[in-house]
């Protein structure tokens, strides 16, 4: 009786490691318990598990993507996501508010923000929900729409696209576009990028809204209050100023910020915006031109800061000189706009001791805010006690001058 227990015993188990070498040599999957399996064998539902769970990491199949353009892919994120994760909302608690104690050019800007993307607190804040004209920052949202084309597969780095006589009538900065020209998207987007050339971003709202530019501006705004841009509107896909300030685009510090860290997730826009120089038409032939990024705060500036890798400067008199500018140093990634600068020079110095100042206090910033308040409240008793001191002297001047009138 033992010999037929052991022996069945013995049975059951060579069964089992002839089921197990079986499903091996078949490369299939075993089904979780209650699992129904499909006609298809393991191996499609393997496959439908690989697709389903890069759908939800947000990863689609590259479309159209040279090898060099794939050099500049940053594996680790969701490239080619075209609905990008869900930001959460920004906190204000521990955020400087209006001008910054210690830095007087602040008082400059008529809007500005500082955030620490990674922990949705924002340092510095002036007029954060308030639409203002943003100039040719308004690029930025016809670089992320002709990128989400490509990752599309609807157009192509490579695709050719004929100058049109409206795009080459459009006038500002610029690199002199001409009807009998033809340009790949790429080139195009590049002088978008570093020279922040007008006559190429209308060229590319343009083609991408199939020949009516006004369809393109149209999913401008869509595309924006997607993204919970609350606060932009736009006009145009350039930042050229409208026949009045009814008709400019705008947006507001936080808006901007929230459209940068989409941008972020596209490290193709993040390279072309960190470029300092680059080509426009072959060198040597007729039209050349060698651009120079306009943002002076990358590295070899002017005014360059350490980490700054992006992203747009702009200008129009009711906008003053504006930058929405990334920066990741020691690991630590920070988003900073500001608006209303007199000079360039003003913007960019200021921008420089921003970032510093910004990331000093990150680590703590609770008590980094209750030592500004500190000193904000020093500052106004000191002003104060001058103030006090000079009624007082001007007092005494007074009561002496009219002793000696009546003296007289």
């Amino acid at each position: 009786m033992k010999f037929k227990y052991i022996l069945l015993i013995v049975l059951v188990i060579i069964a089992l490691h002839l089921v197990v070498v079986w499903f091996f040599m078949r490369g299939g999957n075993v089904p979780a318990a209650g699992a129904e399996a499909t006609a298809g064998g393991t191996e499609q539902s393997i496959a439908e598990a690989i697709a389903a769970a890069k759908a939800k990491a947000g990863l689609k199949k590259t479309q159209n993507l040279t090898e060099k353009d794939m050099a500049f892919q940053d594996r680790s994120k969701p490239v080619f996501s075209t609905t990008p994760r869900i930001h959460t909302p920004y906190r204000y608690e521990y955020a400087v508010r209006g001008n910054i104690p210690g830095i007087p050019s602040s008082a400059n800007a008529t809007s500005g923000i500082l955030l620490d993307a990674d922990t949705r607190i924002v340092l510095w804040a002036k007029n954060p929900e308030r639409a203002f004209p943003i100039a040719s920052m308004t690029k930025l949202m016809t670089l992320f729409l002709a990128y989400e084309d490509i990752v599309a597969g609807k157009v192509a780095l490579d695709t050719q696209i004929q100058v049109t006589k409206a795009a080459a009538k459009i006038g500002g900065s610029q690199v002199w576009l001409d009807p009998r020209e033809t340009f790949s998207l790429q080139d195009l987007l590049m002088a978008v990028s570093l020279k922040s050339a007008n006559d190429a971003a209308y060229l590319v709202g343009e083609y991408l809204g199939g020949g009516d530019v006004a369809a393109f501006i149209a999913r401008m705004n869509r595309r924006a209050a997607e993204l919970g841009m609350k606060n932009t509107h736009y006009y145009n896909p350039h930042g050229l100023p409208g026949t009045s300030s009814r008709t400019d685009n705008v947006s507001s510090p936080a808006d901007m910020a929230t459209l940068a860290e989409y941008i972020l997730e596209h490290p193709l826009l993040m390279k072309w915006s960190s470029t300092l120089y680059a080509d426009f038409r072959t060198p040597g032939t007729k039209g050349h031109l060698r651009m120079k990024n306009h943002n002076n705060l990358l590295p070899g500036g002017r005014y360059a800061s350490p980490g700054v890798d992006g992203l747009k400067t702009g200008f129009i008199a009711r906008s003053g000189y504006c930058v929405t500018v990334t920066c990741l140093r020691n690991g630590k990634r920070m988003i900073a706009m500001v608006t209303g600068y007199p000079t360039a020079r003003e913007r960019d110095q200021f921008l420089r001791q921003l970032l510093s100042w910004g990331y000093s206090r990150a680590d703590d910033p609770a008590a980094a805010l209750a030592e500004t308040r500190k000193q904000a409240s020093q500052v106004r008793t000191t002003t104060k006690t001058a103030a006090k001191k000079k009624t007082a002297v001007k007092r005494t001047a007074t009561k002496k001058t009219s002793a000696k009138r009546r003296q007289q």
